[in-house]
């Protein structure tokens, strides 16, 4: 279950959306009913929701002071002492929350560092203590051989996750449905590395190029129609803005082991994918499960449930460009090699890795170790791509981009 029960006004969406990802970027779970699962009963699943959660956010406005829901979910909050309240507009509150003290949020330009933001986010860490600011033991173990080194905790940029490395079996079994022979599995071993959350937005691309060369508009949907070669110009530019080098597209296989966060199964929601958690073409489902919806569109880039490492849409809505050179026979010649340690991909060859699928294509394309390539200037409107973070200290290899 949810950390926080977020209760607004659905007219209020599009002002709620930037509050749910800066909270989601502090390692929050929240719960905003957008995303009811078939089969279950709008009431029944609010209020489980609201039931376990240990901390309720209520989002006052115009529209929100006058639904019933919100009262009584805000209502509920108050009764457990888990209440807390902010403001997006002027309102008058009835008498039972007048005299609760509301963040006022009115006219905010979701900026993270503003005053009234921060007393709210302390209202919740009160509540609900940040997973990333969790206290360690005040007794932890002693090595009888060594004192570790203090390694500063990397800054990075928000909606950024730290994944810590590890190793992993990359590919897919010959038992997988839908498998391809470049799927061959093999042993890798990948260092630390930072992934954004989300995939690159068009209202991120815009403020960066000054364009939009999306096919389905909204700045809230992933930027598609652009090209490996564009991708890396995009994070050229945005390297020159930040004053530094450490954005990069995430290689191949750092993409997969996002794409898992521990799983083995062909997706990270395990044997199956359904509709409700990725877009794709529900016409064709995996196996002989049921079909689903077939949306013909992107969705926002937060729709849906995030995976194990709080990653959004790896599987479907649209493909991910990567840095690798995409050569059929590469995870044959790893496999020979044993343990592979952070890969880079083939030194030649034309076409770029592709990887995670997209609403136009069948669920059995958006498998965690499905594979598709193409050439770095191909542009689609079902192809955009995702950023990777190195922090300056960090000793993860840096991506090639010839």
């Amino acid at each position: 279950m949810s950390d926080i029960f977020l209760s607004y006004s659905q007219k209020d969406e599009e002002r709620v959306r930037p509050i749910v990802r800066h909270l989601e970027s502090l390692g929050w779970t929240v719960f905003w009913d957008r995303n009811i699962p078939p089969g279950r009963t709008w009431d029944e699943y609010i209020e489980m929701h609201l039931d376990a959660a240990r901390c309720v956010v209520v989002v006052w406005s115009k529209d929100s002071v006058r639904s019933h829901w919100v009262k009584t979910e805000a209502e509920e909050g108050r009764r457990k002492q888990i209440l807390v309240p902010l403001k997006l507009d002027e309102v008058t509150l009835g008498l039972a929350f007048r005299h609760i003290q509301a963040a006022d949020l009115t006219g905010w330009n979701n900026d993270a560092s503003h005053g009234q933001f921060k007393a709210c986010i302390e209202a919740i860490s009160a509540l609900v203590p940040q997973p990333y600011l969790a206290k360690k033991p005040s007794s932890p173990e002693i090595s009888v051989t060594s004192v570790a080194p203090q390694v500063p905790k990397p800054q990075l940029p928000e909606h950024f996750v730290l994944i810590k490395g590890g190793q992993f079996m990359m590919g897919s079994p010959k038992s997988e449905e839908d498998r391809s022979d470049d799927e061959t599995q093999h042993n890798v071993k990948l260092s630390d590395f930072a992934m954004c959350r989300y995939a690159v937005t068009q209202e991120e691309w815009q403020k960066v190029t000054g364009s939009n060369p999306s096919s389905f508009k909204g700045d809230n949907l992933p930027v598609e129609q652009v090209s490996w070669d564009d991708c890396q110009a995009f994070i050229k530019k945005l390297n020159e803005k930040t004053g530094g080098g450490n954005y990069r597209l995430p290689t191949e296989a750092e993409w997969e082991y996002a794409c898992r966060a521990g799983t083995t199964t062909p997706f990270n929601t395990g044997e199956n994918l359904t509709t409700d958690q990725a877009n794709y073409d529900g016409n064709y489902p995996y196996g002989k499960n049921p079909k689903g919806e077939y949306r013909e569109k992107t969705v926002p880039v937060d729709s849906f449930q995030p995976n194990g490492f709080r990653l959004y849409n790896m599987h479907g809505n649209v493909w991910e460009w990567c840095s690798d050179r995409y050569d059929e026979a590469y995870y044959e010649e790893c496999r020979k090699q044993g343990v592979v340690e952070n890969p880079r991909g083939p030194e030649t060859g034309s076409n770029r890795v592709l990887r995670g699928g997209s609403w136009y294509n069948y669920a059995g394309y958006c498998r965690s170790a499905d594979r598709a390539g193409g050439y770095p200037g191909f542009r689609c409107y079902n192809v955009g791509f995702r950023l990777v973070f190195v922090p300056q200290f960090s000793a993860a290899h840096p991506a090639k981009e010839e």
